[in-house]
């Protein structure tokens, strides 16, 4: 960004002065600049010497700073004769450096670090890179639903499963006001996540959500002399056949020109939403979850005794759902399977509720679902529930490798009778 100036006498509609057959470029000590040809067909002047003015050459400045007054950085092109002394004349370029950033935790070290790297590409494994959301869906507060329901920030403990995002925006506070910085986030990522933002304060009423359903950009709120500002990303559904998981969310620096916005420049980073995890039951068991029913046989209250005298061997916790609650629905393994989510700053434990929806239906959001215990269920839009559909029927092997091919979180099998 900057204003030209120019000197000496010039070709008609040029800012070159007559006579000119060379040029050099120069600038201020925090200006860097490079030159960018063909080797193939730009020779490099040697010595002294400047370059041709015929040569297909571009030139490219940089700045490592950000300004700290609007046009305190200059570019100086001079215009040399076949003499090569004394210049003909100059043309200058006044400049501007901003520091814009939009940064995740890319590293996933459970911190957010500025990143020199393609943060616009999301990579697998141990030595991959991206950055990682979780879906907010457990109940932090007493409501009735999850957090991801909520519009708003139901308390300040949910900012602590969400991903942090920093943006950094420093130079000259004229600059910040006479332009526009813009967040923004696909209509259809803004399905998946909500971003929240703390403008005045650090209490609950200072946090507003400026991202999410509804709601693809937001006109940044700078005040003068802040240089980073903090938002706070969760993700509202977890990946599926119809959704990958990958969201990307972009920062962009605007001139508001009266007829037509110009967009100068653009940071973007990506997240994957962390997907529901399914743990194989060869894991040590944490709690044992069975019904008390009656049948035709009367009640099952020693199948109850001998269920409690292995929990209490296996070293866990026995929960009892009663006739009340469970309705007469004994197959509780049906109804639930248990998983988790985890992301470099937090894991949690989910269930997933099944969608049968029998007897048993509301027993894993009324019970189960809670603070830092998720919760995420199904439903089927068109035809009831089958068979397939009763998580008796889901399971998950150990870790394996199948050939050549490694499956550290095993492989899920599901199972029915067939040939249905």
């Amino acid at each position: 960004m900057g204003d030209i100036y120019n000197s000496g006498e010039r070709e008609k509609g040029s800012d070159v002065p007559r006579g000119t057959k060379t040029f050099g470029v120069s600038g201020s000590s925090e200006v860097k600049v490079f030159m960018l040809y063909n080797p193939a067909r730009v020779a490099e002047p040697a010595g002294r010497a400047h370059w041709p003015l015929d040569a297909n050459v571009d030139v490219v400045v940089s700045v490592d700073m950000a300004s700290k007054e609007l046009n305190d950085l200059k570019v100086k092109v001079s215009y040399f004769g076949p003499q090569e002394t004394d210049a003909l004349g100059h043309s200058v370029l006044y400049l501007t450096g901003v520091d814009i950033s939009l940064d995740a935790d890319t590293g996933r070290t459970g911190r957010v670090k500025r990143s020199p790297g393609n943060k616009k590409t999301w990579r697998w494994g141990s030595g991959g890179s991206g950055a990682i959301l979780l879906v907010n869906c457990d109940r932090d507060s007493h409501g009735s639903r999850e957090d991801l329901h909520a519009s708003q920030l139901s308390s300040l403990e949910d900012l602590q499963d969400m991903s942090l995002m920093v943006l950094s925006c420093s130079g000259p506070d004229q600059l910040f006001e006479s332009h526009k910085l813009v967040l923004k986030v696909s209509l259809s990522d803004s399905r998946r996540l909500r971003v929240y933002c703390a403008r005045g304060g650090t209490s609950l009423s200072n946090y507003k959500q400026v991202l999410g359903p509804h709601h693809p950009s937001y006109e940044v709120e700078r005040h003068r002399g802040e240089k980073d500002i903090r938002f706070h990303v969760e993700g509202l559904a977890f990946p599926d056949a119809d959704f990958s998981g990958l969201v990307s969310l972009s920062i962009s620096l605007v001139d508001p020109r009266p007829l037509s916005e110009v967009l100068l420049f653009t940071d973007s980073v990506a997240f994957r939403v962390a997907p529901w995890i399914m743990t194989p039951n060869t894991q040590p068991p944490l709690e044992l979850y069975v019904c008390s029913v009656t049948d035709a046989h009367g009640r099952n209250d020693k199948f109850l005794e001998d269920m409690a005298h292995l929990a209490l061997k296996a070293n866990c916790k026995l929960v009892v759902c009663p006739e009340a609650e469970n309705r007469n629905d004994r197959w509780i393994q049906d109804e639930m399977e248990f998983g988790y989510t985890e992301a470099p700053h937090k894991s949690f434990p989910v269930v997933f509720d099944s969608p049968r929806d029998r007897g048993l239906r509301d027993f894993a959001h009324k019970k189960i679902l809670g603070p830092d215990f998720r919760y995420v269920t199904r439903e089927i839009q068109y035809v009831g529930a089958s068979g397939l559909d009763s998580f008796g029927n889901l399971d998950v092997s150990p870790p394996v490798t199948v050939g050549d091919t490694e499956y550290p979180l095993g492989r899920i099998l599901i199972g029915g009778s067939f040939p249905r």
